[in-house]
C-alpha cells in the first residue's frame, strides 16, 4: 500500500502549493501573457500555413493579434524550435483553438512537472533503498516538495521550456529499465530526444565519453554502472546511444534542409550562445552562468532602482538587504545540494545511471554556453531542480546517521524541510516579471 500513500501525498502537496502560490505570488500559477502568445503564434502558424510547410519549422514571437501569414514571415522562420517540440501545443490548438491553448496549455505542462517531481522522488527512493532511516514517506515527499517547490520549477510554471518534456521522458526512460520494460525505455529516450536535442546530444556525449574512458583505464565492467541497467549487454548501451542519436540527426537533416531551401530564417548561431562572437557584452563567463544557484539573477533585487534613489528611501534599502540575503540563501544550499548529490553518486550505483549523465549535460552546458546561461536563467537551470531535490534529501539521510536516536533525526529534519520550503517560495516570489 506504500506506493499509493505517496502517490496520494504527492498529489496533496502538489494541489496545495499551487493553491498557495495562485493566491499570494505576485506572478501566480498560469502561463505570463508573453509566454502564451508565442506559443499560440508558433502553433497558429503551424495550423494556418500548414505543418509541413517550413519543413515544419515555426515563428517565435510574441506579437498580438498580428498577420501570421507565411508571406509576413518567410524570412523570419525560428529554425531553433521545430513543430515535432511543440506537439502538446500544436493538437491543442488545432482542435480547440487559442482559448483551449490558454486554458489547457498551462494544465499540460503543470502535470509534465507533477510528473518528473514524481519520478525524481521515486528513483531517488530506489537509489538509496540499502540505507535508509528515516520513513519512506518522508523522504519520498521531502525531495517531492523540494524539486516542485524549488525556484527553478517554478520559474517553468510561468513559461515551460523544452526541458521540462525532455526530463520527463528521460526519467521516465530510466523508470522503465528499472522495471525491466527496456523497450518502452528506449521508446521514452527517443522521446525526450525529439524535445531537446542539445541535451540529448550532451547525455551522448557522456554516455562516448565513459566508453573510451573504459577503454583506456581497462574498466569495462566498471562502465555498466553509467547506463541503464539491462544485464549490462554491450548492444544495449549501443543501443542507448542510437535511440538518442536518431531524433537528433533527423532534426538537424530537416534543419539544414530548411536552410539550404527556405526563403529565409532567424536562429542564434552556436558561437554566439557560446558568447565569444567579438561583441558579447550579456557574456557573464562562468560566474554569470551560475547566477542560476541564486534561484534568480542578483540584480533582479534592484528592481529597476538606479543607484542614486537607493540612498534615499529606508524602505527599498531594506527590501534590496533582504533580497541579496534570500538569494545568497539560496545559493548556499544550492551548494550544499551538490554536495549531497554527490554523496549520492558516490555511494550508488542506481544513482549513476539515473541521475550522473543529467548532472554531466548540466555541467556542460554551463562550460559551453556560457553567454546563454548568463542571459536565460529560466530554461536551462530546470533540471537543478532534480539536483537540488536529491542532494538536499541525501544529505538529510546522511545526518541522519550521526543521530544516536533516529527519533531525535527524525524530529529535527522536520524544521529544517520546512525553513528550506519557504525560502524556496520566497525566491519564487522575487521572480521578476519577465520569469
Amino acid at each position: 500500500m506504500q506506493p499509493y500513500f505517496r502517490i496520494t501525498a504527492y498529489i496533496a502537496i502538489f494541489i496545495g502549493y499551487l493553491g498557495f502560490m495562485s493566491l499570494y505570488a505576485p506572478l501566480g500559477i498560469t502561463w505570463l501573457e508573453w509566454h502564451g502568445q508565442r506559443i499560440f503564434n508558433a502553433a497558429e502558424f503551424l495550423r494556418l500555413n500548414g505543418y509541413f510547410n517550413s519543413y515544419g519549422f515555426t515563428i517565435w514571437d510574441t506579437c498580438n493579434n498580428c498577420s501570421l501569414e507565411y508571406s509576413s514571415w518567410k524570412d523570419r522562420i525560428y529554425f531553433s524550435v521545430h513543430g515535432i517540440s511543440m506537439i502538446p501545443y500544436i493538437l491543442v490548438n488545432h482542435f480547440g483553438g487559442k482559448e483551449s491553448l490558454f486554458a489547457i496549455g498551462p494544465i499540460i505542462d503543470k502535470f509534465a512537472i507533477f510528473a518528473s517531481a514524481i519520478l525524481v522522488s521515486e528513483l531517488f527512493i530506489t537509489s538509496i533503498k540499502n540505507k535508509i532511516y528515516l520513513p519512506i514517506l518522508l523522504l519520498s515527499s521531502a525531495c517531492f516538495t523540494l524539486f516542485i517547490t524549488s525556484p527553478w520549477a517554478y520559474k517553468m510554471i510561468l513559461a515551460t521550456w523544452f526541458e521540462v518534456y525532455f526530463l520527463l521522458f528521460f526519467l521516465l526512460g530510466m523508470a522503465c529499465f528499472q522495471k525491466n520494460k527496456t523497450y518502452l525505455g528506449y521508446l521514452s529516450f527517443f522521446c525526450a530526444g525529439l524535445f531537446h536535442i542539445q541535451w540529448a546530444l550532451a547525455v551522448i556525449i557522456f554516455y562516448i565519453l565513459v566508453l573510451f574512458a573504459s577503454r583506456i583505464y581497462n574498466k569495462e565492467v566498471e562502465m555498466m554502472k553509467y547506463f541503464p541497467s539491462y544485464e549490462g549487454e554491450f548492444n544495449h548501451r549501443m543501443r542507448i546511444i542510437f535511440v538518442l542519436l536518431v531524433p537528433i540527426l533527423a532534426i538537424i537533416s530537416i534543419r539544414l534542409l530548411a536552410q539550404q531551401y527556405a526563403e529565409g530564417g532567424a536562429g542564434s548561431s552556436i558561437f554566439f550562445r557560446i558568447g565569444i562572437t567579438g561583441n558579447d557584452i550579456q557574456n557573464g563567463g562562468l560566474i554569470g552562468a551560475l547566477q542560476f544557484l541564486g534561484g534568480n539573477r542578483v540584480s533582479q533585487c534592484l528592481g529597476g532602482q538606479d543607484l542614486q534613489s537607493l540612498s534615499g528611501d529606508l524602505a527599498i534599502k531594506i527590501a534590496i538587504f533582504n533580497c541579496l540575503l534570500s538569494t545568497a540563501g539560496m545559493a548556499i544550499l544550492s551548494l550544499l545540494s551538490l554536495v549531497g548529490a554527490y554523496l549520492l553518486i558516490k555511494t550508488s550505483s542506481i544513482a549513476k545511471s539515473i541521475f550522473l549523465p543529467l548532472i554531466f549535460s548540466l555541467l556542460m552546458f554551463i562550460a559551453i554556453f556560457q553567454q546563454s546561461l548568463s542571459v536565460h536563467l529560466m530554461g536551462y537551470s530546470f533540471i537543478f531542480s532534480m539536483v537540488f531535490a536529491i542532494g538536499i534529501t541525501n544529505l538529510m539521510v546522511v545526518l541522519n546517521e550521526y543521530f544516536s536516536s533516529k527519533v531525535v533525526g527524525f524530529i529535527f529534519s522536520i524544521p529544517c524541510l520546512l525553513g528550506i520550503f519557504l525560502l524556496s517560495i520566497r525566491v519564487s516570489f522575487l521572480t521578476g516579471a519577465n520569469g
